[in-house]
């Protein structure tokens, strides 16, 4: 934790209003920062398609393939995204940093052929609708960009280079914006190709911060094939595609949704309550951030130091309960500042959907997804805290029920009618919850135990 951490830690040592308040500002900024600059971005770069073709279609066309370049690419790269990380984190426990590099570009070459193979038919679908050659290349270009990003980008979340990576997004994607301005007005496909060309950058900023912190002699290697962790494989696939599972219900669902661009659909009644909702949670993770990745991080490291180095019991005793509340204050307050947003969000929900030029029809839907998302960053939060202690097993089953609990319960809402859109999401979210924090309990009570007997 010597990078977030230690920058947080620091200002917060001022004990002051403000320097409470730029702490959490820091959180939000490079907790959720590179996401909500993503997000952003693309509906700027929306507006512009509105605002040159003055083309509903080409607006959805764009929009819908950056949509599905990002799902395919989580979802494709969810396989090594977490059981990489562990390989990483274990070679630089060994101290054989000369090993990420190589295997780091190992993933990506695979990332990417898989990404390649799988995306290919909704490419051909897109050229044969359109007969437009560069725009089905840079679809599938840029869709093998950003799963090598993605392979990346969560090796250097999980070293905890936050701030490199926010500025690396905002740079690239203020790129994206301004070169949409500039070549936009040529067509869809060159505004494609600006999100590509922003898309490109980024990877070269990622890469450029691998190459600065990891020195080898060797290029490529697939050495972490040898020593993936299958539990993590399976954690890393079901906890992304339970995140989008709702999503393409409602995309490929005939009663829900509309033809987009080749096989590409939508759901216009369904995306932009939860695209709002999902911009509406930045204070929750700032939150998470804060109170998990920086206090609970903090007094977990403490605890194990003291054990590793002969500690007293009462010292133990002390950090084990500081540990603890530190993990029931940081879920707690996620609820207490998300609730309190998602108020104060209700009370301009008028005014926000003016704004986007979404119809206020939508609103109850979008409070239901707002409740979704608030208990998404909730569940997260215990996920990260049994990562911690290194409750695999636990997740791995909480993932799992998530991923069917969201898809069944999605697919009955849409049974019973539009007035239960949403609950499926927000139901499935409340269930893993409160069974994640009987998980959490459980390994609290018997934390000291496991600790001596396994370590």
């Amino acid at each position: 934790m010597a990078g977030i951490g230690f920058e947080i830690r620091k200002i917060l040592k001022k004990d002051t209003i403000f320097s409470l308040v730029k702490a959490f500002s820091y959180a939000g900024i490079v907790s959720s920062g590179p996401w909500i600059v993503s997000m952003l971005s693309i509906l700027v770069a929306g507006f512009l398609v509105n605002y040159y073709f003055n083309s509903k279609h080409m607006v959805v066309a764009f929009t819908l393939m950056i949509t599905y370049i990002i799902a395919f690419s989580l979802i494709t790269t969810s396989f090594f995204q977490l059981s990489f990380t562990r390989y990483v984190a274990d070679v630089l426990f060994k101290k054989e940093k000369e090993k990420v590099l190589p295997n780091t570009i190992g993933a990506i070459v695979i990332s990417m052929l898989i990404g390649s193979i799988f995306v290919l038919p909704f490419s051909i679908s897109i050229y044969h609708e359109t007969k437009n050659l560069m725009l089905t290349f840079l679809f599938e270009a840029t869709f093998v960009i950003m799963c090598a990003i993605w392979i990346v980008n969560i090796v250097l979340t999980g070293l905890k280079n936050y701030k490199f990576i926010f500025y690396s997004f905002l740079i690239s994607y203020v790129l994206i914006v301004v070169l949409s301005v500039i070549i936009g007005d040529l067509g869809l496909e060159y505004f494609m190709l600006s999100f590509f060309i922003g898309q490109s950058i980024l990877l070269y900023f990622l890469m450029s911060m691998f190459f600065k912190e990891f020195k080898t002699n060797k290029l490529i290697s697939f050495e972490f094939l040898k020593n993936i962790y299958k539990d993590l494989v399976f954690i890393g696939f079901f906890l992304n595609a339970s995140i989008w599972i709702d999503k393409f219900i409602f995309w490929f669902a005939p009663s829900t949704s509309v033809e987009g661009i080749g096989l590409l659909r939508f759901s216009p009644i369904y995306d932009y309550p939860i695209f709002l909702a999902y911009l509406a949670i930045a204070p929750a993770m700032a939150i998470f951030l804060l109170r998990i990745e920086v206090d609970f991080a903090l007094n977990y490291d403490k605890y194990f130091s003291a054990a590793r180095e002969n500690g007293t019991l009462k010292e133990l005793y002390i950090y084990a309960n500081e540990m603890f509340d530190s993990a029931k204050m940081g879920l707690i307050e996620i609820l207490r500042i998300q609730i309190l947003v998602t108020f104060l969000i209700i009370l301009f929900a008028d005014n926000i959907f003016n704004f986007f030029h979404i119809s206020k029809i939508y609103i109850p839907l979008f409070i239901v997804d707002m409740i979704g998302t608030t208990l998404l960053v909730f569940f997260m939060a215990i996920v990260t805290i049994l990562f911690y202690l290194d409750r695999r097993k636990e997740v791995l089953v909480l993932v799992v029920l998530l991923f069917f609990l969201n898809f069944s319960l999605t697919l009955f809402t849409q049974y019973l009618g539009p007035f239960y859109y949403g609950y499926g999401f927000a139901l499935a979210y409340f269930i893993v919850s409160i069974i994640g924090l009987v998980f959490l309990n459980k390994n609290f009570e018997r934390f000291h135990y496991e600790t001596f007997m396994f370590l």
